[in-house]
């Protein structure tokens, strides 16, 4: 069975999109669905326990944003090994309705199906690894473009669950709970004594939303030369579409670089307009070219603007050593066309940041 979102989902979300989709399902997309019935019917049972483990608050909520492949990964793992936070793990993303309960017995036999690679980029993995919350997201079949692959039904529902400001209400309200939820579970790890990183570059463009959510959070924007970030991201792509899909997904990859692109604007003006919302205590930039040349200095900087306490040099150089062996991958070169459009595109970010 090919790699998918659903194996951490309950009954009853499982079948969100089915029922939503119906009349596109066709035969051999419910047959496909039929595997995961007894895996959800388990996530449900399991997840009863959670629902009787009061959440709490983390100490502190930092988000890092910015588009896919721009480092959102390396600047999530610094911060995570540098400091006191703690971020969400791949079992917790991939299991988010019953973490609580299961993390000390399940886990472990989780990790042994679980790949020691990132598939789109050989970066190290595990369970314990920190992962984005945006894939808990889909595991609870939430509004996320991360499942327009799994069900490639309607593009422009999905290109609406980027920044959820077109979503219809009751699908907006469902992904605030659902998220509110998920990070309480997280903050009850600690009890509340400890801060929390999440990283998701659909965030750039949710400010004005999850600051009516968490009016204190505080943001992180990492931003990277996009020549490499679109090569990168066509590869990553790539990887999705051979995910576990219930339909056709010939379209998506027919328009995978006008769908990049589209993306990358979406994220980017998000960021560009509503940042300013921010109080400037509780936002910094750094490019990604800083935090790969000066990593040190970089997280440093990062602590002591965001007032985060907790800051080990020496932690994080145990880090670094760890993955000073990773080798970036290399990628085909853009056509003419794909670069005059993302110059087009991006004209505006590629102005402002210098690139």
């Amino acid at each position: 069975m090919k790699v998918s979102f659903l194996y951490g989902t309950t009954f009853r979300r499982l079948l969100k999109y089915p029922i939503k989709f119906k009349k596109n399902m066709g035969f051999g997309g419910w047959l496909k669905l039929l595997p995961f019935v007894p895996i959800s019917v388990l996530n449900s049972v399991l997840a009863i326990p959670d629902y009787f483990f009061k959440g709490q608050r983390p100490k502190q909520l930092i988000f890092i944003v910015g588009h896919y492949r721009s480092g959102t990964t390396h600047l999530h793992n610094l911060i995570e090994a540098a400091g006191d936070l703690i971020a969400p793990t791949t079992y917790e993303c991939a299991m988010p309705a019953h973490f609580l309960f299961t993390n000390s017995w399940l886990k472990p036999i989780v990790s042994l199906f679980t790949p020691k690679q990132r598939l789109f980029d050989s970066m190290k993995m595990s369970v314990d690894s920190p992962q984005e919350d945006e894939l808990a997201m889909a595991s609870y079949c939430a509004a996320t473009p991360y499942l327009s692959i799994t069900f490639p039904f309607d593009d422009e529902y999905f290109k609406s669950c980027i920044s959820l400001t077109s979503l219809p209400q009751k699908d907006l309200e469902d992904w605030k709970a659902i998220h509110s939820r998920f990070v309480l579970k997280l903050g009850r790890k600690t009890h509340g004594k400890k801060g929390l990183i999440l990283k998701s570059p659909a965030h750039a463009s949710r400010i004005k939303m999850l600051l009516e959510l968490y009016p204190d959070a505080k943001f992180i924007h990492i931003h990277r030369d996009p020549i490499p970030v679109i090569k990168s991201s066509l590869n990553l792509y790539g990887v999705w579409y051979e995910m576990q899909s219930f339909g056709d997904v010939s379209n998506l990859k027919e328009n995978k670089e006008k769908t990049l692109i589209e993306t990358y604007k979406t994220l980017e003006n998000g960021w560009d307009n509503d940042h300013t919302l921010i109080p400037k205590k509780n936002r910094i930039e750094v490019s990604f070219s800083d935090l790969n040349t000066n990593p040190a200095s970089t997280i440093e900087s990062i602590f002591s603007h965001l007032d985060i306490t907790g800051f080990s040099k020496e932690k994080l150089n145990t880090y670094l050593n760890s993955v000073k062996t990773h080798i970036p991958g290399s990628y085909p070169e853009l056509s003419n066309d794909l670069l005059k459009k993302a110059n087009h595109h991006l004209e505006a970010y590629i102005l402002k940041y210098g690139y």
